[in-house]
């Protein structure tokens, strides 16, 4: 028999025994031989037997030793290596970095894996076999560019080899004639929360990891949205941002979408506003309502707008506007910034509080929501104490209170019913406004280009904001909501939103 055909089956035998096997045996061994030693010495007590006693246990130690060592060497996973773009796949490694299993995780995982067999290839081989799957199958191309590797190993010395040894080697293989690849890469450790998490999604840990470092910079996201999103959808999401423990090379693509250009287009042609009247724009990509969507912040002829613009379509998802002495000034930073900056709901709430000189047991309909506005995270608070009606912005990470007003209930005009159903203000309102509601349910109506018999759910609402009396109107129409203020003295449109309804 030769070396190669003793090789198989030392191969074959410990492919089929386990380390705890192999120690049985090495003990079990040597009690034998122990045993066999002091029998032969009883009979005959020469160096010679006691010698190839010796050796014999020797051998058998030796052996297991080896085989032990051959096992840990090419059959126990040391590494589990991700890829995820929306293809998902786990493949599990050997100390001599060979593929031991390659595991699809979704649908088009499968597709990618088709009928390749690469257990048993080095690492590199099957890397290579994987991109060039996603590429020829449309994975991978120049509307959708970004990959993430996860690199999960004990030593952590090692899966920072990997990760950078992969992250290189990937690089290379995505910057083709066609496109420039951009790639995310990180370790993993293993965490029981992110398993269950990876699990209850249907994802791998590197890209659960990736959604709970995107939440930890926005936290107005939700794990469940950011679950359904593509690599290169959370890759733009991110934005260049420094996400801890998350190594960037190249850019997102963006090309999939309407691009920023005509996102503003589209938002100064609706508020019919020249790019010329336009003092200051911002425009971003976000995610809102299940879409992508460019979030698009001018300010002209005294009054600043903010769109919602579907990233795909072009559709105005959502606009509001509002009259602003100067416009907004940039901060530098468009994304909410690290949620263990703010200050908390229980904070904000505790200001107010004191602000109004109440307590806790003293309010009703109490109502807070954190929104952006002039360039500030802020919370919005609202809540009702004896027959005063509260209402609060205020500044999320310093606690600074940037607006507060307050107002007698008994003071406020409410009407409510069909579009057909005209609304009056009583006496006292009339007499303190120069314009009537039915007044100003017409002008948000020709605002809005829409006739009485189009609209459904007209609500009315009288107050005064500033010493400045004010309607507050809100009604549906397709599948669209509208809100208006406007000047009670002057009819002004004041402020106009218009939202999907959802």
């Amino acid at each position: 028999m030769n070396n190669r055909e003793v090789e198989k089956k030392i191969k074959k035998a410990y492919s089929q025994i386990t380390a705890p096997d192999i120690i049985d045996s090495i003990l079990s061994d040597c009690e034998t031989q122990k045993g066999n030693v002091v029998m032969m010495e009883k009979k005959n007590k020469t160096p010679l037997f006691k010698g190839l006693a010796l050796a014999a246990m020797v051998l058998v130690v030796a052996a297991g030793i080896f085989g032990f060592s051959y096992y840990e060497m090419n059959y126990k996973a040391v590494s589990t290596i991700a890829f995820d773009v929306n293809p998902s796949i786990e493949m599990k490694v050997n100390e001599q970095d060979r593929i031991l299993e390659v595991i699809p995780l979704n649908d088009d995982a499968t597709t990618v894996i088709g009928d390749m067999d690469l257990k048993g290839s080095d690492l590199d081989v099957a890397v290579n076999a994987l991109i060039g799957s996603m590429i020829r199958n449309g994975y991978l191309s120049d509307l959708a560019n970004s990959i993430l590797i996860s690199v999960e190993n004990n030593d952590p010395e090692r899966a920072a080899q990997l990760q950078q040894q992969l992250s290189d080697e990937i690089s290379q293989l995505i910057s083709t004639n066609n496109f420039d690849g951009a790639v995310l890469s990180q370790s993993i450790t293993d965490d029981q929360e992110l398993r269950t998490l990876a699990k209850e999604y249907g994802i791998t840990m590197g890209k659960a990891q990736l959604i709970q470092q995107v939440l930890s910079v926005n936290s107005l996201y939700t794990f469940d949205n950011l679950s359904k999103l593509t690599i290169n959808e959370l890759n733009l999401l991110i934005n260049g941002q420094n996400v801890s423990n998350v190594t960037s090379t190249g850019s997102a693509s963006d090309k999939n979408y309407i691009g920023k250009d005509k996102a503003k287009q589209i938002a100064l042609e609706h508020a019919n506003v020249s790019e010329s009247g336009v003092s200051y724009c911002d425009i971003h990509l976000d995610y809102e309502m299940g879409t992508m969507v460019y979030e698009v912040e001018f300010y002209a002829n005294g009054t600043e707008y903010d769109y919602d613009i579907n990233a795909l379509t072009g559709d105005v998802l959502h606009v509001e506007s509002e009259q602003k002495s100067s416009p907004s000034q940039a901060t530098g930073e468009t994304n909410i910034p690290s949620n263990s900056s703010y200050i908390g709901e229980a904070k904000a709430k505790q200001i107010v509080l004191e602000n109004a000189g109440v307590t806790e047991n003293d309010i009703s309909n109490y109502w807070i929501e954190m929104d952006r506005d002039d360039g500030n995270i802020i919370y919005e608070i609202e809540f009702y104490a004896g027959s005063t009606e509260y209402d609060y912005e205020i500044n999320a990470l310093s606690g600074e209170i940037i607006k507060s007003e307050r107002d007698q209930e008994n003071d406020h005009y409410y009407s409510s019913g069909s579009s057909n159903n005209s609304s009056s203000s009583s006496n006292t309102s009339q007499s303190t406004s120069s314009i009537t509601a039915d007044q100003a349910k017409q002008i948000v109506l020709n605002h809005a280009s829409l006739s009485a018999d189009q609209i459904s759910g007209y609500e009315v609402e009288r107050d005064s904001e500033n010493g400045i009396v004010v309607y507050e109107i809100d009604f549906r129409s397709g599948n669209y909501e509208y809100e208006y203020e406007i000047n009670g003295t002057t009819g002004a449109i004041i402020k106009s939103k218009k939202d999907i309804d959802d």
